[in-house]
């Protein structure tokens, strides 16, 4: 019976993957899309009757959140207790699929690089600006790859290993959870006046669902790295360089990526009009629009060792 389980499991981890790849990411009516604007107007009306008490916001913080997935996950279960097995593998694979963006990140990335090694600087920051929160006006070719890197790299754990993860746990209503509670960070977990004490709750349970496969993660890149002769380098970064960033996961997951891939990200960066000082991660040279494309390889090969993995361990 477990044996069938894990292997279901793996079947409908290739058919997302392969889904992923093909199809990539629905543009317009992305299931996600809808819980975001659905979860926001919900906070705004949840939100505005209350004090500005820290207390009452984190309160109604962790109402919202629970507000916000449970109901979903209780369908879920409700769901695959009358399907039929078949019917459950194929609602699995959807589940994963909708969970995962591979693609989606190989697509931001490609219209990244491509720009910037045509120098053409203004689409280069128009496309990076899609995916960081950093002011994007000013940034040099440099930076404008520093800062595609820096968020392929993370939300190569955020968006691909970890939903991976999740799903090999606990099935489609583990990886439904973590990518639901994933959105919620990305919406609420800001320390803005408006959500720094509402928005707590759904930032912590990120960083505590992420923790795990981010350790993975560091792992991944650094035997990936090995191929450049940087496995080494890699898991030293992300030992000691992670210590003094932000972000307990998003820190040891980069520094690990720009040791494998050879290079130097961090330093200073503008947020909201605000200058930012930040460490240095990784080993070597500045990256260039070659290393945005090489972090994407990082990622497949990354993507790739899992498969096996997976596939030896069942």
């Amino acid at each position: 019976m477990i044996f069938e389980w894990f292997s279901a499991t793996f079947l409908s981890l290739l058919g997302a993957l392969i889904l992923d790849r093909l199809i990539g990411e629905p543009k317009s009516w992305h299931p996600l899309i809808w819980f975001g604007k659905w979860v926001d107007s919900g906070r705004l009306q949840l939100q505005r009757p209350l004090t500005d008490c820290e207390s009452t916001q984190k309160r109604a913080g962790v109402f919202a959140w629970g507000l916000a997935v449970i109901p979903w996950l209780i369908v879920l279960f409700i769901t695959f207790s009358v399907l039929p097995s078949a019917l459950s593998w194929l609602l699995s694979t959807l589940v994963l699929y909708f969970c995962i963006g591979w693609q989606s990140l190989r697509e931001h990335a490609q219209a990244i690089a491509f720009p910037l090694a045509k120098k053409e600087l203004v689409k280069a920051r128009t496309a990076v600006g899609c995916i960081v929160s950093r002011d994007t006006d000013n940034l040099t070719s440099e930076d404008v790859a520093k800062a595609g890197i820096e968020s392929v790299l993370e939300n190569g754990s955020d968006a691909v290993f970890a939903p991976i993860f999740w799903f090999f746990i606990f099935g489609a209503p583990g990886v439904l959870v973590y990518r639901l509670a994933n959105t919620l960070d990305a919406m609420w977990g800001y320390k803005t006046d408006e959500l720094k004490y509402f928005g707590w709750f759904a930032a912590r349970a990120d960083d505590v669902l992420n923790f795990i496969p981010a350790r993975l993660v560091v792992y991944t890149y650094a035997l990936c790295g090995m191929l450049w002769g940087n496995g080494a380098r890699a898991r030293r970064c992300a030992r000691q360089q992670s210590l003094y960033w932000k972000s307990p996961n998003a820190g040891p997951v980069m520094a690990a990526g720009a040791g494998a891939l050879g290079i130097k990200l961090g330093g200073d960066a503008v947020y909201f009009g605000k200058k930012e000082s930040r460490p240095i991660l990784g080993e070597g040279r500045d990256p260039n629009a070659d290393d945005v494309t090489r972090a994407v390889t990082l990622i497949d090969r990354g993507v790739i060792v899992w498969v096996v993995f997976i596939y030896v361990l069942i």
